[in-house]
Parts: C-alpha cells; sequence; structure tokens
C-alpha cells in the first residue's frame, strides 16, 4: 500500500497539487462545495459542506491532467480518476469488464436518430449501481466506519449488499420500502450476516427520513444518498466508458439520456467530462420522470433554481410502472441537476404508464435485447422503459432533432416482480419466467 500511496502522491502533485496529505494506510482527498467557496481535505465521512451545509464534491483538481493509463477495457482503467486507495484490480469480483455500448440499429431508423444503447443490465447485480460499491465500502473502510445505514428501495441496497457481504469491511443497516419487498427479500446478495433489513411502510422520502433517525438512535453514520460523493463518483465510471467507447467507434453524441428518481445518474455524468477536461463538449442530458413523481420535470418547467414546494407532489399515486423512480422531494440535488441542466443545454421531460409500458415493448425491437432474454432470461426493467419512453417523446417533439446521435443508459434489469409478462405479449415469443 506504501508504495502505491506514494506514487499516487506524485502523480497528483504533478497534477494540481491537491492532495492535502497522505501516509502508508491512508490517502486525503480533496474535497469542494458546490454552493460555496469552501475547500478542504476529507477529514472524514462528511455529507455536507462544514461552513454551508451543501453539496461536496470529490475536487476535479484531483484529476484534471491525468491521463488513463494503457487501458485493458476493465473498471480498473480509471482507479487513478477516483477517490480510492485500494486498486480495483485487488478485487476482481469489482473490476468489471466494459458494458456493451450497443448500436440499435431499428430503433435508429425508427426515431429518424444515431442511437447508442450502454447496458448494464450484465453486471453482477443487473444494474449500473453495482458501480458505486467498490469505492463506496474503500471510503468506509479507511474512515474505520464499521456501520452504515442507508435507504435503498431496490438497486442501490442490492449491489451494496452484495459487496459488503464479498468485502466483509462494513455491515450495512439497510432502510427499504414494504413496497419493495418482494422485489429483493428473496434475492441471495442479502443472506448474510453484513447486511441488516429494515422493512419500513411509507414513500421513498418517509423511507430516507426513517433512516436519518435509525442512524441517530444507534449511533451509526448515515450514507447520505446523493450528498454522499462517493457514490457519486462511482457512477462516474459509465460515463468514462462512454467516452472511451465512443473515440474507438469514431463517434461523438449529442444527447445522453437518463431515468431520474434523485438525479445521481444526471449529475455523475456530467463529472466524467469534466474530469476528463471535456466539459465544454459533453452531450447535453436528458433527464426522464414518471408522470406520477416528476418533481425535476415541475422545476424545471418553471425555470425555477430552487426545488419549492408546489414543485413537489403530495403524494405518489401507486403505479405498476413506476417501482423506483419515486422520489418526491429530492431537495439536496435538485439545485446542483438545475445548474448542470442550464449550463449544458439539457431538459427534464416527465412520461406516462402509458409512454413506459411502450418503451418497453420498443426494447424489443431490437435483436439484441430478444437475444439476450433468449441467452440471459434477462428483462430490461422499468427504469430503462422511462428514459427510452422520455427519448422517444422528445424526439417526436423537436427537442431531439432528426439525425442527433444519442446515447442512453439501459440502467438495469427487472427483478422479481416488476414486469408483468402479459406487457410483453407479441414482442417475446416466451413469457418472461421470474419477474412477476
Amino acid at each position: 500500500m506504501a508504495s502505491l500511496s506514494a506514487g499516487r502522491l506524485s502523480l497528483c502533485d504533478q497534477a494540481r497539487g491537491r492532495i492535502v496529505s497522505i501516509d502508508e494506510n491512508t490517502m486525503v482527498f480533496a474535497l469542494n462545495c458546490w454552493h460555496c467557496d469552501w475547500e478542504g481535505p476529507e477529514s472524514g465521512p462528511l455529507t455536507a459542506c462544514p461552513a454551508c451545509g451543501g453539496v461536496l464534491e470529490f475536487s476535479s483538481q484531483n484529476v484534471l491532467g491525468r491521463d488513463v493509463p494503457h487501458r485493458v477495457g476493465r473498471v480498473s482503467d480509471f482507479d487513478t480518476l477516483m477517490p480510492i486507495v485500494e486498486p480495483t484490480a485487488n478485487h476482481p469480483e469489482f473490476d468489471l469488464p466494459y458494458t456493451p455500448l450497443v448500436h440499435a440499429a431499428v430503433l435508429s431508423e425508427r426515431l429518424g436518430i444515431t442511437l447508442f444503447i450502454k447496458d448494464e443490465t450484465g453486471l453482477p447485480t443487473g444494474s449500473w449501481k453495482d458501480r458505486e460499491a467498490f469505492v463506496f465500502f474503500d471510503r468506509l473502510r479507511r474512515h474505520g466506519i464499521t456501520d452504515i445505514v442507508l435507504f435503498s428501495a431496490g438497486n442501490t441496497g442490492t449491489a451494496l449488499a452484495r459487496a459488503a457481504g464479498i468485502l466483509r469491511w462494513s455491515r450495512l443497516h439497510l432502510v427499504v420500502p414494504n413496497s419493495s419487498c418482494e422485489r429483493i427479500y428473496g434475492l441471495s446478495c442479502f443472506q448474510h450476516d453484513h447486511v441488516t433489513l429494515v422493512f419500513r411502510d411509507g414513500s421513498n422520502d418517509e423511507c430516507i427520513e426513517y433512516a436519518r433517525e435509525y442512524s441517530n438512535r444507534h449511533g451509526f453514520t448515515r450514507e447520505g444518498g446523493f450528498t454522499n460523493y462517493v457514490r457519486r463518483e462511482g457512477l462516474k465510471t459509465l460515463g468514462l466508458e462512454v467516452i472511451h467507447q465512443a473515440r474507438d467507434l469514431g463517434v461523438s453524441f449529442d444527447w445522453y439520456v437518463q431515468p431520474v428518481a434523485g438525479g445521481i445518474g444526471v449529475y455523475s455524468f456530467w463529472k466524467a467530462h469534466v474530469d476528463s477536461g471535456l466539459a465544454a463538449s459533453q452531450p447535453r442530458i436528458l433527464g426522464v420522470q414518471a408522470d406520477v413523481c416528476q418533481p425535476f420535470v415541475s422545476g424545471w418547467q418553471d425555470r425555477s433554481p430552487t426545488l419549492e414546494p408546489r414543485h413537489v407532489p403530495e403524494h405518489v399515486a401507486p403505479s405498476p410502472f413506476v417501482r423506483v423512480l419515486r422520489t418526491r422531494k429530492p431537495s439536496d440535488s435538485y439545485g446542483c441537476l438545475f445548474e448542470i441542466q442550464s449550463r449544458t443545454g439539457g431538459e427534464f421531460i416527465g412520461v406516462s404508464d402509458t409512454e413506459i409500458l411502450a418503451g418497453l415493448r420498443l426494447f424489443y425491437e431490437e435483436p439484441y435485447f430478444r437475444d439476450a432474454f433468449a441467452r440471459r432470461d434477462v428483462i430490461v426493467g422499468l427504469e430503462p422503459a422511462t428514459a427510452l419512453a422520455g427519448l422517444v417523446k422528445n424526439v417526436h417533439r423537436g427537442v431531439i432533432p432528426r439525425g442527433a446521435s444519442v446515447v442512453l443508459n439501459c440502467s438495469g434489469a427487472a427483478k422479481p416482480g416488476d414486469i408483468d409478462p402479459a406487457w410483453l405479449n407479441g414482442v417475446l415469443d416466451v413469457a418472461p419466467a421470474g419477474v412477476a
């Protein structure tokens, strides 16, 4: 560890000199606040600015000017751009190969655009949230955190539970809404002694508040959601992969399409380009929400830089097509995302249940996804279906022009109970097993 750390310090000194201190066990990274002028060392598992309480970032000054070394097509290619000390390559369960960037020829012709889909369904838990796991636990270990409390309606909790069972560095206390019980309770990644499941009635927001109360009552560290910058940094690897895969293919993208609950995916894709020195030329970002819960859309339509009470739905109507994208009040992230979208010419849009269903079925016009079902019994999740529905809607509205080049995050596969096989009648030859 000492030789690795010393090498990292030398590289960072040559780049910007923003690493604050180092010893053979701990590297301290520079942080900055999104909202004020504060900057300083990572002195612990911070989730808020010590000066103003705002959102903290892993400072781009840690990495600007640093090249990605010779690539081998795995996540460890980007270790030099991440807030980690332990090399990812030391843990092959997390040093995952790049996920496919698929040219969707059929949908490209149908929509009159050039569409590529980043397929995350083949990751270990079937979701792009697997990208968060290693950097998340690396920070906990560096700061001696043995117990961590977090909320998750599914994908984040599943990815982190898997990692907790493999690494056994820290124990998760996972607050889960009862509505997601069926989705996760039988999954093997939860069947070990490094995760405690705490089921709770209520919306995502109510469960987030309960996680706060639970952590205070037991004296455990709370994870922080969007304000936990290491999760945002872990998801940044998708954007870094897209940058390099696009170069290899000789394409450049005009738009990136992302389903949105709390907004972490929009930030992470933007941050990948900032940290790569590509902020001025990055794609515009389309964030897509379900109509039943669309606070970002409501605020954006008002061009409001802050999330106001009128933008927050009083309740989220039950919908079989909206399992995860149900965050009513993303107060921590809204201001950041509003600024990102304003800077880059991005957009938020809402879609109906009918449009989400149509988006799900559209995936199976592509031979690639029909083949994925035949080979792996994998069904695209409702979140990617939401993203595709938003893309179709904005092409038809003319916001995304004909001829545009677009990349869409197929962020994960359906979990048990998510999909009614009847929704795919006439699209797949065999009703999907194990999804309803």
